[in-house]
């Protein structure tokens, strides 16, 4: 799974630069203004991951069955720049927990031949503006407990991913349908990982990679959007990097608001994000009167919770290849 496909499923109109046409007469348009942002203000998506759950079966594993899933959480932490050298930084905090029940195949030698997984992580991602960089760090954890013969075993991965990138184009003010544009990425990925299995730590050799992306995004078409009994008129735009067999949709409100997100693999739908609770100290109003939202509603937001919505099939998936 390379990581940063995943990036554009939500970046589409956010980051970095149309390379080309604006030729459609549609009126409803999606605006790239950054919002004013707070310390503490969160975004929360519900995660639909039945699609990949059910790729993962094989012929080790009949059934995998989901107990909890907390969401994903994305929190603006701040305008520091932590320790990076850069200047006029945001941060983007994100949380996701998954627990899961393991069914394996009959004769596995796992008691009653099921374990519990319980998965974690934990994004900090620094972006500038000016400089046009980015920096995320990503710690995934994965815990499995499990018996075999009544002697119960628990079994610990640590992985820890630091991406920093840096984007050639500029970002684009406004997207409508019809449009297209490409972004072009170099990435430089650093990964650690360590496990244990009721003893002491064995450490993996580092891994650093470095990558030339090129991601290609259409927005394709205005599309109704349903969250509860409310209807939201969104403009679906398709990312797809060049070589590779994952794509995603993102459903963005007029004012860049995601309030759903698909990712894909070969075709087959595997994940779907929905916006589904906020804190937003200085929340905007929307432009469109087609859009209008009630006070008890979902706001409208562009740059902070879409960048960090980009790591949010990042751990699950990684645990799968």
């Amino acid at each position: 799974m390379n990581k940063r496909v995943l990036v554009g499923l939500t970046i589409i109109m956010i980051l970095f630069s149309p390379l080309a046409s604006s030729e459609s007469s549609d009126e409803f348009t999606v605006n790239n203004t950054e919002p004013e942002m707070t310390t503490g203000d969160y975004f929360l998506y519900e995660l639909d991951i039945s699609g990949l759950l059910n790729s993962m079966q094989d012929e080790d594993i009949d059934e995998v069955r989901e107990n909890s899933n907390s969401g994903m959480r994305l929190e603006y932490g701040g305008d520091s720049c932590l320790l990076t050298d850069w200047s006029d930084c945001g941060i983007g905090l994100t949380t996701w927990e998954l627990n899961l029940t393991m069914v394996f195949s009959n004769g596995s030698g796992i008691d009653n031949d099921q374990a519990i997984m319980l998965m974690k992580m934990e994004s900090t991602y620094v972006w500038t503006n000016p400089e046009m960089k980015s920096e995320d760090t990503t710690v995934q954890t994965m815990d499995m407990w499990f018996t075999i013969d009544g002697e119960a075993y628990h079994s610990e991965t640590v992985s820890t991913e630091v991406s920093i990138t840096s984007t050639e184009n500029s970002e684009p003010e406004f997207v409508k349908s019809g449009d297209t544009w490409s972004v072009l990425e170099s990435v430089k990925t650093t990964i650690n990982e360590k496990s244990r299995e009721d003893g002491q730590w064995e450490h993996e050799d580092e891994v650093i990679e470095y990558q030339n992306i090129t991601t290609n995004y259409n927005a394709e078409s205005i599309s109704n959007v349903y969250i509860g009994n409310t209807s939201y008129q969104t403009l679906k735009i398709k990312s797809e990097e060049l070589g590779s067999d994952e794509m995603g949709y993102t459903y963005l409100t007029d004012n860049g608001m995601p309030v759903k997100m698909e990712y894909y693999e070969n075709g087959s739908l595997q994940m779907i994000g929905t916006l589904t609770d906020y804190s937003w100290t200085n929340e905007p109003t929307q432009t469109s009167e087609n859009n209008a939202i009630a006070d008890d509603e979902l706001p409208g937001f562009t740059l902070v919770p879409a960048l960090l919505a980009s790591v949010f099939a990042v751990f699950i998936i990684n645990r799968n290849e």
